[in-house]
């Protein structure tokens, strides 16, 4: 792989992360913080990664220490501190979180997924754009069995065939004909989002499913049952990441739920109820899901495999690594369920 094949690589990795915010694209003046990145540690605090080398390591500061390492103006010092508070960011909360802030990013390809990242979401893309053709151009179209062959139905060569299909949407759906591509490209931009929030949280399953292993494990061990503080804290740690991990799930159904009614009754109205659903839960969903995979990827690199670490090794880094932040991340899944109507979980 060449350097520029590399840089590319980890740029897509950087713009399609919860926990890694490139600064290239924020109005900065100082050229040396543009180079940089926000990263969140392992306590869900934001840190300004200065350099990162796999030899020498990371340079990392905290916000407000950077005009200790570099000429900076109080406006830069402003918009990180602005930025540092923000929960996660992944493009689909930072849009309206830079917007409520006034941050105006220099390219608004910065706020969109990479191309390898929408290609690796297409594994969704039937579930969501089957439905919504079938609804429109009839259940029974043979035509609807494949990605490739609904994707031809809005870019078929036959020109006639295609207004055919477009005015048949606009009749069915209500939505003037000339705002049909819009509407299309919208659906696209929400659909895409849940898909990628789906697809990080799924990516990180078989974390979790060991680490509750492991924390079971651990508190079965002698050295743990022997301290009640450490027993109870231990018991706390697992039972906050299974209810993270638990209601994420459920979160995740109740947007299909929202798609599903859609789907029911398309039209201008139902899809701007949809859309207004979704984009409210963005913030949150992205601050939780952020914190439970950086919790989880810190976990998977510390201890590999289960045979890795005695137990005073683990305890120590339950306590000192994964407790700090998890009671903030609870709460914060506690209130996106009562904001979207949802039943409280049990632990």
């Amino acid at each position: 792989m060449s350097k520029k094949e590399k840089a590319d690589q980890n740029s897509n990795a950087d713009k399609d992360a919860l926990d890694r915010l490139p600064l290239a694209n924020i109005p900065l003046a100082s050229n040396t913080l543009k180079n940089a990145k926000l990263i969140k540690n392992a306590r869900m605090e934001t840190a300004i990664e200065i350099y990162s080398d796999p030899l020498s390591g990371s340079l990392q500061v905290a916000p407000g220490a950077i005009k200790d390492f570099m000429k900076t103006t109080p406006r830069d010092q402003a918009i990180i501190d602005s930025l540092a508070g923000l929960q996660s960011f992944d493009v689909y909360s930072l849009r309206s979180s830079l917007k409520k802030l006034g941050v105006e990013v220099e390219n608004e390809d910065a706020l969109e997924l990479s191309e390898d990242m929408k290609e690796g979401l297409s594994i969704y893309s039937m579930e969501f754009i089957q439905p919504l053709v079938e609804k429109i151009f009839g259940e029974d179209d043979k035509d609807l069995q494949s990605v490739a062959n609904l994707r031809k139905i809005f870019s078929d060569p036959d020109i006639e065939k295609a207004r055919k299909n477009l005015r048949t949407m606009s009749e069915k759906t209500g939505i003037p004909l000339a705002e049909i591509p819009a509407f299309l490209e919208e659906y696209s931009d929400v659909f895409l989002s849940v898909a990628y929030y789906r697809y990080g949280f799924e990516s990180v399953g078989p974390d979790v499913d060991r680490f509750l292993f492991w924390m079971q494990e651990l508190r079965s061990r002698r050295d743990t049952a022997a301290s009640p503080r450490a027993a109870m804290d231990c018991k706390a740690v697992e039972d906050t990441i299974r209810f993270l991990s638990n209601s994420i799930r459920e979160r995740l159904a109740q947007f299909q739920y929202v798609f599903e009614t859609f789907w029911k009754d398309i039209n201008a109205a139902t899809f701007r109820q949809m859309r207004q659903q979704i984009e409210e839960n963005h913030a949150s969903m992205g601050s939780v899901l952020c914190g439970l995979i950086v919790k989880m990827h810190l976990w998977k690199k510390e201890f590999p495999d289960n045979d890795v670490g005695g137990p005073l090794k683990r305890l120590k880094f339950v306590m000192t690594e994964l407790e700090p932040g998890l009671d903030k991340l609870k709460n914060l899944e506690i209130e996106a369920r009562k904001r979207l109507g949802m039943k409280p979980l049990n632990i």
